[in-house]
């Protein structure tokens, strides 16, 4: 989390003008949030959300009571606090993947409510003090630069989750807004608090999107082509199978530039064999997810209940968790979703900084966006990926991206 934020430290206390002095700095040295359906009012929902929530005058002290469901029969359910797994009894762990910003808290609530058992996540800032304990669900954007690798063997299956790179990526410069871009582990976890609670200023915003963008775009569709090949070695910008020594130097953004790695990938020889993660060949043989689900899909009225249900399936019948009727989990859709009875989530950056559609890119980033999403397109709809429902499943999901940034494009360039 914390390997590039050392070119965007900031200090809450430094004037706004300080902040985006900075962030330019580093760049010297270096509407309506899209829901997928559209079946439903976006602003009713929002004035849903806000009527929902308590807070205390302080925001950073302000956050919305844990709570997992009962089933009462009938289709309806009741929320209590959850509670942590049992840590004397065998439990089927599961790992929640995702690029930065695309949903892997609206997933791990669902999951919450549905057995009734909390969630840690890779760096362990839900529970500093118990390092090994035992989470039923885990959450990671691992091999993301903002991931680790911290759960050695424990877990038992991966998840993974999509968003639109329109929207995730400006989601997560949100999130390191939230912690001021924190270097280390102390620094993320003295701001974790502030997680949700509010957006950029624009300035910021643009200052971090063009510095970052050219790498961020390539991460997004390399993440996947991680999870989905089962860990296979590639590249970051060729997307061609590479070696132990390019992989590392990925895994070290700070200290190589695209030219370098461009260079570096250059002389790898062609001949050179597939290597697999070694953490995939040791710790989770396979890597492979058993399920991909995605935000849009499982925030929209519409289709939601249908969406979580994807990853609900996979619990079934595991050791350690009981998941609640089936009969219950619309009621648990949208008592997270409708009535916001989970932590805080995306919405409730409304409480400070521009509405999300005001993060915008460039026509050349979206152009950019739109050719990464085409590349994963053909990529799972070749052949050899037909018989594979996850590649089925992720072309369904970034065809839908394509046809919306496209259109947004088109507008940008009709009113350039």
């Amino acid at each position: 989390m914390f390997k590039l934020n050392s070119l965007m430290i900031t200090t809450r206390s430094r004037a706004k003008n300080d902040k985006i002095g900075l962030l330019i700095l580093c760049l010297v040295v270096a509407g309506i949030f899209q829901i997928g359906g559209r079946s439903f009012d976006l602003h009713k929902l929002k004035q849903k959300w806000l009527a929902n929530e308590t807070r205390t005058e302080n925001k950073d002290e302000w956050e919305p009571e844990r709570t997992l469901s009962i089933d009462l029969g009938n289709g309806n359910c009741k929320w209590t606090p959850p509670v942590d797994a049992d840590q004397d009894r065998p439990l089927f762990m599961t790992l929640i993947a995702a690029y930065p910003g695309s949903g892997k808290r609206t997933a791990f609530m669902q999951l919450e409510g549905l057995t009734g058992v909390n969630t840690g996540d890779d760096y362990n800032l839900s529970n500093p003090d118990e390092p090994r304990k035992k989470y039923a669900f885990m959450k990671t954007s691992y091999p993301h630069h903002e991931g680790i690798w911290s759960w050695a063997g424990r877990m038992d299956q991966v998840l993974l989750m999509i968003r639109n790179p329109r929207w995730s990526i400006p989601s997560y410069h949100h999130l390191l807004h939230e912690i001021d871009y924190a270097q280390n582990w102390e620094q993320a976890y003295a701001n974790h608090h502030r997680v949700f609670t509010e957006r950029s200023s624009l300035e910021e915003w643009l200052a971090w999107r063009d510095l970052r963008f050219g790498a961020e775009i390539h991460w997004w569709g390399w993440f996947l082509d991680f999870w989905l090949e089962g860990g296979l070695l590639r590249d970051l910008y060729t997307h061609e199978i590479t070696n132990i020594d390019q992989w590392n130097r990925i895994m070290k953004p700070y200290s190589y530039n695209e030219e370098e790695l461009r260079m570096y990938q250059a002389q790898v020889p062609k001949e050179t064999q597939p290597i697999f993660n070694l953490h995939c060949v040791q710790d989770m043989p396979g890597c492979k997810p058993v399920a991909i689900a995605s935000f849009e899909k499982m925030m929209d009225p519409s289709t939601g209940p249908d969406e979580v249900a994807r990853f609900a399936a996979t619990l079934e019948g595991k050791v350690g968790l009981d998941v609640i009727s089936e009969q219950a989990r619309p009621c648990i859709w949208e008592e997270l979703i409708i009535n916001r009875k989970g932590v805080r989530s995306f919405p409730d950056r409304d409480m400070g900084g521009p509405p999300e559609e005001a993060f915008k890119f460039s026509i050349s980033q979206m152009e950019q966006m739109i050719q990464e999403l085409e590349r994963v397109r053909n990529k799972y709809s070749a052949p050899e990926w037909s018989g594979n429902s996850l590649a089925v499943d992720l072309v369904v999901y970034v065809k839908k991206y394509i046809v919306e940034n496209q259109a947004e494009l088109a507008t940008m360039r009709n009113n350039y």
